[in-house]
């Protein structure tokens, strides 16, 4: 098992389909993509996010694109060891980024998310979400709300929705996976002013193909987004542990020098992602 993940947490996450990684952002890349946020979430520009007017007040609940910004944070997140080294130890090494955005949580937002599955698949290999805290989740305060081992049990969200459930209360800089065929959901604030959560969503290539989940061209794409994301942290942390990608499938990092044109060109394309099973 690679060292990302220890015996005890890979088990929970197969057992259980979730667990958490604590304490995994260093100080000075969670105050960079707090910034990130801050810009985007109290901007005027309404592009790449969902904005909710409650009572004649403002509230962002979901921000997209996350590497569209002149604060290439997220792009140095994706690039780090931990990261890449937590998606090959569950997906493989043909893994690759599906999809990436955040959910904001705002004091007096009436918007809560609903119970749902990520993505329904054959389950023919491990695919699951990331989420990375930039904010305290606490109990009874919006944090993350699970139906354990609900990812294997083969039934529908409608039912699923009706078992028992426990909240995973989540620290700032921590990050917690789940299986995308976990059950859960979030309420409202209470008492925290804000929640911040990235999520990045990684599959196998094997297995997207396999399922006919996604076009080659669209994957390749997608592992594009890896080369460059491990390049920029590698110019950003010279001196730190590199991560060595066995991807035999992903072809080489672009020409550095254009890092924004890169990432517009790699924005170009549709955008991966399966809608999430709801039940309504």
């Amino acid at each position: 098992m690679h060292p990302a993940l220890s015996k005890k947490q890979s088990d929970a996450f197969i057992q259980n389909g979730y667990t958490i990684l604590p304490n995994i952002l260093p100080p000075s890349l969670l105050q960079k993509l707090r910034q990130l946020f801050d810009d985007k979430i109290y901007s005027t520009d309404t592009t790449d996010k969902v904005v909710n007017t409650v009572n004649g007040k403002n509230y962002v609940s979901n921000v997209e694109h996350l590497f569209k910004s002149e604060n290439l944070a997220c792009l140095e997140l994706l690039g780090s060891p931990f990261i890449l080294e937590t998606a090959e130890t569950i997906c493989g090494a043909d893994f690759f980024l599906i999809q990436e955005f955040a959910v904001i949580k705002m004091l007096g937002d009436n918007t809560e998310v609903l119970w749902h599955q990520d993505m329904l698949h054959q389950r023919t290999g491990n695919c699951f979400t990331m989420g990375i805290y930039l904010d305290d989740a606490n109990a009874g305060d919006g944090c993350l709300r699970v139906v354990p081992k609900s990812h294997t049990s083969g039934q529908d969200i409608c039912t699923l929705k009706q078992q028992p459930y426990i909240e995973v209360p989540v620290k700032a800089g921590d990050i917690l996976i789940h299986d995308m065929m976990l059950a859960h959901s979030s309420g409202l604030l209470q008492h925290n002013s804000l929640r911040r959560v990235l999520y990045f969503e990684f599959l196998s290539f094997k297995q997207a193909v396999g399922e006919g989940i996604y076009s080659e061209e669209q994957l390749y794409q997608r592992m594009r987004l890896i080369q460059l994301a491990i390049a920029y942290y590698n110019q950003q942390h010279p001196a730190e542990k590199k991560f060595e990608w066995k991807n035999t499938l992903a072809v080489p990092a672009d020409s550095f020098d254009s890092v924004h044109e890169i990432l517009t060109d790699i924005h170009r394309a549709k955008s991966l992602g399966l809608p999430s099973a709801y039940c309504f």
